[in-house]
């Protein structure tokens, strides 16, 4: 019998499985939250404007802007190591010309005590979670704390550092190699940076490459950090599934180390978006751990194929010649047999077909 789901509401079913069986436990967002929050941490925010309105108490509220905020903040007052999963609809506005969007999610976050097995028990369950979507799929990593330990070695800060960001994130080499030069980066560390930034390959083909460039502390803390990813990942038999890209940036001021997103085959874009965001969590006043991602359903209906005769076991076409009686009965013969069945009018003559 056809699948009477869409294909975001299957996906949703078989992450929800996914994560409890991971030992994460289920996470309800209310619907509306004050807005002060969301204003105070806008630049978290990865896309558009929020959506507000006064209630009857005169309190400016939000409509469910972002999930992992709410994780967050109620996280912030707690103790020990919070692991949930959600599958939630927000409201944003990505693209100011189309107005405010409904965006289904699902996702997971982990915060508290985060090492490197739970980065990699995070990585492993993105991994599983596009795969869950499509047999071709790439999981691309990148490290926060490797690029921004780099940045005062090639004499970047403020607007510079920014457009060196802004550069990496676009794979944009020669103009990267230009913005180094005029700054008078030494030769080295830029030769390095342009290198890394045209570089795309598994993680573990790419992570001596990136230990023999490292020139100070917090470089090669980040390999560290990256090499133990990488040995839970390879205890997850994911290891080969994971590659490589410095050309994925977040904003420093919330995200350190790990950040990573997800692509299926199919899809316009980055499908999954995660990362940690330690320093969000500092921000609230908890020195913990945190990590994430977020997968956007609502992306997985760029992934149909838009033929409606595949969603249903049998297709009957019909004109006006048909007698409804039998035509009637000849459905209820099908449906009284397990099968679904939409009735179509033909296009031009013919008989009803199967």
């Amino acid at each position: 019998m056809g699948d009477i789901l869409r294909r975001e509401e299957r996906t949703a079913l078989r992450l929800r499985g996914l994560y409890a069986a991971m030992g994460y436990r289920p996470y309800k967002m209310g619907k509306f939250e004050e807005y002060d929050f969301y204003a105070a941490n806008k630049r978290f925010l990865q896309s558009g404007g929020v959506l507000t309105f006064t209630d009857t108490t005169g309190r400016l509220m939000a409509l469910k802007p972002d999930v992992t905020l709410s994780i967050a903040r109620g996280a912030a007052a707690g103790e020990g190591t919070l692991k949930v999963y959600y599958d939630e609809s927000v409201y944003r506005a990505p693209d100011p010309q189309a107005g405010f969007q409904e965006i289904t999610q699902a996702g997971l976050e982990c915060i508290g005590a985060v090492d490197a097995y739970a980065m990699g028990e995070v990585l492993y369950l993105a991994a599983e979670s596009l795969r869950a979507i499509s047999p071709v799929f790439a999981l691309d990593v990148s490290d926060m704390g490797y690029v921004q330990s780099l940045l005062p070695e090639l004499g970047l800060a403020g607007e510079g550092a920014s457009a060196a960001l802004r550069s990496l994130g676009a794979r944009n080499v020669p103009e990267l190699r230009a913005l180094l030069d005029a700054v008078g980066a030494p030769a080295g560390p830029a030769d390095n940076l342009c290198r890394l930034a045209a570089a795309y390959a598994p993680l573990s083909e790419l992570l001596p490459q990136l230990s023999s460039a490292s020139v100070n502390g917090g470089m090669r803390a980040a390999c560290a950090s990256l090499e133990g990813v990488a040995q839970a990942l390879r205890g997850f038999g994911c290891l080969d599934d994971v590659r490589l890209d410095l050309s994925i940036t977040a904003d420093m001021e919330y995200y350190n180390g790990l950040v990573f997103k997800g692509y299926v085959q199919g899809a316009p874009g980055a499908v999954l978006s995660g990362g940690r965001y330690d320093a969000l969590m500092r921000k609230m006043g908890r020195p913990a751990g945190a990590i994430g991602f977020a997968l956007y359903l609502n992306m997985l209906e760029h992934l149909d194929g838009g033929d409606d005769a595949e969603d249903v076991d049998v297709q009957l076409l019909c004109d006006d010649t048909e007698d409804p009686c039998e035509l009637a009965a000849r459905v209820r013969e099908l449906r009284g047999a397990g099968r679904s069945v939409r009735v179509c009018r033909r296009a031009g003559g013919g008989e009803g077909a199967e």
